[in-house]
């Protein structure tokens, strides 16, 4: 299986208050993205150094001497009939030497389809590192998300507390109230501002991700597309994670590797054939012939008769190939395993999200209750008190778990491989955050009160006073 080479995208520079995709910015900034890239132009250049091993040798042969002298046994003068062909040194040898395997085993053969399933396994490797680095920048994103809108939650749950605070100490003073009850409001306007820190504390760590993944501040990004094409059933699913998976299909076309190299190392064992094509000058030959020229085509030939550790060698090359191999088996089986619950908690989480929503609608509805509850004095400080925390937790693990629940989508189209949601054209939402609560109108006193407005009434509409709270309980130490 072959799989295209990815060309990563440019960011653009943005217009106005266009936002950009993280994606592109992701991709542009990750160093690994780079490093990938980098390891899989070394595996295309070692594919073509195979191809290149069918092409013949061709090289350039000179020797000089630089110090020689030939002597003869018995040191008699030769008899000299004619020239004197003698060579009394080294000649000076000039030429050219092709060399051309015929047939070495089928080495060469299988050492090229190892290093083809290893360049179509790197690219498999690039398509992977490219899905991981689309997620974690599309995390990154709803992690900010996430952060901020259980920032304003909180933001919203201190300045709650804190009118009700007030309003219990203004009791307090006029001996409406109980110094238990001060203190109780105190308290979980204490505690509802150390849940906010620690939001505040998370959404700073979330931007410092975002700037680090894509180089942008979160407020230039926009939020990532969630895919809008998976199956609706956990053995599809499993089935395209099966064919699709940039890890599944890279450690395949690996055992495909590592059983071709076991092939070539075989070649030990089998005859070799050459075809040499030699044209060499010898110069100085002897004081008669200045230039020998000697054109020779050869056929050699190698037969193997014993080549210490090569059966070895070979075994140990096969018994590599076939751990290779149960070892994909067990990673497939692991990694269609994971998809699968993967794909079954997806739906769950998305339920959940759900039923949370739902859970923060009618505690928002519960609020305006208790709003008017409060005014006529059906209400105490610690039923106000527990309202806003258990609204507040509410509205701040919606949040989170409609996070986890955008973040799983993602995390299973990035394993079936289908993670490039963001380019033009894509299919899918936006993710988005959890609607807010409607804002709290002061102006009117009968939404103060919680009174519906009268229509075509012309009766004088006076303020509405303060929301009393009624006493917890009576403290003994307060009593006059």
């Amino acid at each position: 299986m072959t799989i295209g080479l990815l060309v990563i995208p440019v960011t653009r520079p943005a217009v106005g208050g266009e936002k950009l995709d993280s994606a592109a910015a992701a991709l542009v900034e990750s160093f690994t993205l780079r490093a990938e890239n980098a390891r899989q132009e070394g595996a295309e250049a070692r594919l073509r150094g195979a191809k290149d091993a069918f092409m013949p040798t061709v090289a350039v042969l000179a020797d000089a001497p630089l110090s020689s002298r030939i002597r003869y046994s018995p040191e008699i003068a030769p008899t000299v009939v004619g020239l004197d062909v003698t060579p009394r040194a080294a000649p000076y040898q000039l030429g050219l030497v092709a060399d051309l395997p015929l047939f070495d085993g089928f080495r060469r053969l299988n050492t090229l389809r190892a290093v083809d399933a290893q360049t179509d396994a790197g690219r498999a490797l690039v398509a992977g590192k490219r899905q991981q680095v689309l997620l974690d920048a599309a995390i990154a994103v709803l992690s900010v998300m996430r952060d901020t809108q259980i920032l304003e939650f909180r933001d919203a749950q201190c300045a709650a507390i804190g009118r009700i605070l007030d309003a219990t100490e203004r009791q307090l003073a006029v001996g409406d109230a109980t110094r238990t009850d001060a203190a109780l409001a105190r308290s979980r306007l204490q505690a509802a501002e150390a849940e906010r820190e620690r939001a505040r504390s998370d959404l700073a760590a979330s931007r410092a991700t975002v700037i680090r993944l894509t180089g942008m501040d979160p407020e230039r990004v926009a939020p990532p597309r969630l895919p809008g094409t998976l199956p609706r059933t956990p053995e599809a699913y499993e089935a395209l994670v099966r064919t699709n998976n940039p890890g599944l299909i890279a450690a395949r076309l690996g055992v495909q590797s590592d059983a071709a190299r076991a092939d070539a190392v075989t070649a030990d064992l089998l005859p070799s054939v050459n075809l040499q094509v030699s044209r060499i000058s010898q110069f100085g030959y002897s004081a008669a012939l200045d230039r020998i020229t000697d054109t020779t085509t050869r056929l050699l030939a190698r037969i193997p008769l014993y080549e210490p550790g090569a059966f070895p060698r070979v075994a140990e090359a096969s018994a590599a190939a076939r751990q290779r191999g149960y070892e994909v088996q067990d990673i497939e089986r692991t990694t269609l395993s994971t998809a699968r619950v993967d794909f079954l908690r997806h739906k769950t989480v998305a339920e959940q999200a759900a039923r949370l929503y739902a859970r923060v609608v009618a505690l928002r509805q519960s609020v305006k209750g208790m709003e008017i509850e409060r005014v006529a004095g059906f209400r105490t400080i610690f039923d106000a008190l527990n309202l806003r925390a258990e609204l507040g937790d509410a509205e701040a693990g919606a949040a989170a778990v409609a996070a986890e629940r955008d973040a799983l989508s993602l995390a299973l189209a990035a394993a079936a491989g289908l993670l490039d949601v963001d380019h033009p054209g894509a299919v899918g939402k936006r993710a988005r955050v959890l609607p807010r609560a409607a804002s709290r109108v002061a102006e009117s006193p009968l939404v103060r009160s919680g009174v519906p407005p009268l229509r075509g009434s012309h009766t004088e509409l006076k303020p509405a006073p303060e929301p009393v709270l009624r006493l917890s309980r009576i403290d003994p130490a307060d009593a006059p």
